[in-house]
């Protein structure tokens, strides 16, 4: 289970939802590219990239050593590098993109594409084979299931979309947690501050004239508290401060530039808030324009503030999407649900 930003919260919530599944024994291996103090890391002529793939090469090596009757890989990288463990064991990859997918966003990402030559060519049909090799395939979204089966040639039948889930219990509305003041308050949730569109919120709040209105940001930027504006640094995943401020929210707001998935517009949702975000990647698997939020183009600024105006002007609607979303991630995406789902493809090997 790789340990990269939002993988963090798949790997404690399906940790947690195994170990109350019967007939499950699981072993975990948490794969963090790193280890602090490590001889490796202490190389200065081995490149970071290098070094990354060998300590991944390290942390999966020790775990496929007893009798395993499946291995599940999130994501598909270190199934990649242990391509022999695909071959050996009945091998499961999740993940929320693909490689022709992140190079298309690589710039927001600080990525460095593939471009062309014999290593690119031999790093592609690496991916290939292992998307072709292994028993099954458990993509978050529409858009990446298309991606493995349409440019890595995975079979159709053992695609399957599996999408990471929320805690729907810990996620819950609390409408006597917002305060009777007239004020709307605008949630964030990003931790990349510009990619995740940040500044285009600061910059709607310093142009408004609408006074009714707050901007709660949850963030790793050190951006400047304000008139109207709340920063929070240090809020972790499924953090009580968290959950607590979503409850206090009115409206979730999330213009990213790029992404794969939000599974923070999918927390938003579990609170009962609507939701204003911007259709890239697999988001609208998640959000439903005109029926639990607003879906609007990346980059556009006109957008973003004709979306955010609307719902900060009726109650009424915000409501209706709240109370909509939430039925929407019960029915569709409760983590426990979804890890069972999991756990029953793999079961059956395909």
């Amino acid at each position: 289970m790789e340990q990269q930003a939002g993988m963090v919260t798949v790997y404690n919530n399906w940790r947690r939802e195994v170990s109350e599944t019967a007939g499950v024994v699981p072993t975990w291996v948490p794969i963090t590219y790193w280890r602090q103090g490590g001889l490796l890391e202490r190389l200065p002529f081995v490149p970071a990239q290098a070094r990354a793939v060998f300590r991944s090469y390290q942390e999966t090596r020790r775990a496929l050593t007893g009798p395993l009757d499946a291995v599940l890989f999130n994501t598909f990288n270190p199934a990649v590098i242990h391509r022999s463990a695909v071959r050996r064991y009945r091998s499961f990859l999740m993940f929320d993109v693909t490689p022709v997918q992140y190079d298309a966003m690589a710039h927001w990402y600080g990525h460095r594409p593939d471009n062309g030559g014999r290593l690119a060519d031999l790093k592609r049909r690496r991916v290939k084979q292992v998307f072709q090799e292994a028993g099954g395939l458990l993509a978050w979204s529409r858009w990446t299931a298309a991606s493995a089966i349409e440019e890595y040639g995975a079979d159709p039948a053992r695609v399957h979309i599996v999408p990471p889930g929320v805690d729907t219990s810990l996620w819950t509305p609390r409408p006597d947690a917002r305060p009777d003041d007239g004020v709307v308050r605008i949630l964030f949730i990003g931790g990349d501050f510009e990619r995740k569109g940040g500044d285009m919120l600061l910059r709607w709040i310093a142009e408004t004239d609408r006074k009714n209105v707050e901007l709660h940001l949850v963030t790793r930027a050190r951006i400047d508290s304000g008139e109207r504006i709340f920063v929070y640094n240090g809020l972790g995943s499924n953090a009580p401060g968290l959950v607590a401020l979503a409850q206090r929210s009115d409206l979730f707001v999330l213009p990213t530039r790029a992404d794969c998935f939000s599974i923070a517009s999918l927390e938003a949702m579990a609170a009962g808030l609507p939701v204003i975000a911007t259709n890239v990647g697999g988001i609208s698997d998640i959000v439903r324009s005109g029926e639990t939020g607003l879906l609007i183009e990346p980059d556009s600024y006109p957008g973003l503030c004709e979306a955010v105006e609307s719902l900060v002007d009726s109650a009424e609607t915000r409501e209706r999407f709240g109370r909509r979303g939430r039925e929407v991630v019960c029915d569709e995406f409760d983590v426990g649900a979804l890890v069972r789902r999991g756990l029953g493809i793999i079961r059956a090997g395909k």
